[in-house]
């Protein structure tokens, strides 16, 4: 048996295996990374956590419904890779 842990996300609470939630917090780190602005990227990662609440909410069958490893693959799936986004780091930047 796995553990859980809560989370919040875009103000929503979610209760999520902690596997899945490991996995969930590297993909939204490497997606951070990618923005240098603080400014920018903090209104950019909260878009992008919104949208990740939106897609649990349309899975979590009850409050005490558990997100797990298939759910976050399926939304890193729809969200696209982290390399799929667009920054305005050095690494973006090629001659």
């Amino acid at each position: 048996m796995n553990k859980t842990v809560s989370i919040h996300l875009a103000g929503t609470q979610f209760y999520i295996d902690e596997t899945a939630y490991q996995k969930l917090s590297d993909y939204l780190d490497k997606i951070k990374k990618k923005f240098s602005d603080v400014q920018e990227r903090q209104e950019i990662m909260a878009d992008i956590e919104a949208r990740i609440a939106e897609l649990f909410l349309e899975k979590v069958k009850n409050e005490r419904h558990v997100v797990q490893m298939e759910d976050i693959e399926e939304v890193i799936k729809i969200m696209g890779k982290p390399d799929d986004y667009v920054g305005d780091s050095e690494d973006d930047f090629t001659e």
